[in-house]
């Protein structure tokens, strides 16, 4: 599983507007999307991709990584994979 970390999104940004906007930047769709706190930055949300690595995320991430979208630039991040507590 693969999780990609996006902010500076549009406030009026929905899951469907998310959706469509990977979709056209040739990624699949998202399993879970998980929203942040509001911050500085804006809105932000982390997506899980269940049948995808970290290293197919990081090939697809730079096509959104720096696009403007209404009057905000996204910026987005994969996400570093989970860890196992040594116990």
């Amino acid at each position: 599983m693969a999780r990609l970390w996006l902010n500076n999104l549009p406030p009026d940004f929905t899951e469907d507007d998310l959706a469509a906007f990977l979709d056209k930047y040739g990624f699949p769709p998202f399993d879970a999307l998980t929203p942040m706190p509001d911050n500085a930055t804006g809105k932000a949300v982390v997506l899980s991709f269940d049948g995808m690595d970290e290293e197919m995320l990081r090939r697809l991430q730079p096509r959104i990584h720096n696009v403007f979208v209404g009057d905000r630039t996204i910026r987005a991040h994969v996400a570093p994979p989970s860890r196992q507590e040594p116990w």
